[in-house]
């Protein structure tokens, strides 16, 4: 069954929201970590993730959401928004997000010997490994942080140039006036 993306971005909006059930102040601190970070030439060290554990997060994010002919998580700089949350208001989450990097390390090596990060693996066997944990507390939370890395504010970070934004066709206005979207046209029509 093929899924588009924006059918999967609808569908993982309402999951793993309690991995950031949060101040929303606290969220729009770790983006705007996250915008500084990704303009920094090179970029910053992390924070509160060790550069391996970095990568592998990283690399899942990346998974979640693709480079494809449109940027991704990548491109966003979504790793450095999830370094941010791990290591001020989510650091109940880091010791989660650690099992789940050993569990993901422990999964690459039995798919194929020799390997020794979820990184280093192809794309084809990194979507196995996902699908085989994508139930699990540790998939679930970091698909949440990685939609909001993706889609929060780029004023302050993660989206960087708004790239999750122009992925969903969504255009940001100074201000906003009614109708707000296709179902108040429809409404304010009928009057």
């Amino acid at each position: 069954m093929t899924i588009s993306r924006r059918v999967f971005l609808a569908g993982a909006a309402g999951v793993g929201a309690g991995w950031l059930l949060l101040d929303w102040a606290q969220v729009d601190a770790a983006l705007a970590h996250a915008a500084h970070a990704v303009q920094q030439r090179p970029a910053p060290p992390f924070t509160h993730l060790a550069p391996d554990e970095a990568a592998e997060l990283a690399a899942v994010a990346a998974r979640i959401l693709p480079t494809t002919d449109t940027p991704g998580a990548t491109e966003a700089g979504v790793i450095y928004f999830i370094d941010r949350a791990l290591g001020a208001e989510q650091r109940k989450a880091l010791p989660t997000m650690r099992a789940g990097i050993t569990d993901l390390r422990r999964r690459a090596a039995r798919r194929k010997p020799g390997t020794t990060t979820f990184a280093a693996l192809p794309a084809a066997h990194q979507d196995a490994i996902l699908a085989e944990i994508e139930k699990g507390e540790f998939f679930q939370g970091m698909r949440f942080a990685t939609m909001v890395g993706m889609f929060g504010d780029p004023s302050h970070g993660g989206n960087r140039g708004g790239v999750g934004w122009k992925l969903l066709g969504f255009e940001h206005r100074a201000s906003y006036e009614a109708p707000f979207g296709y179902y108040d046209a429809e409404a304010a029509r009928r009057r």
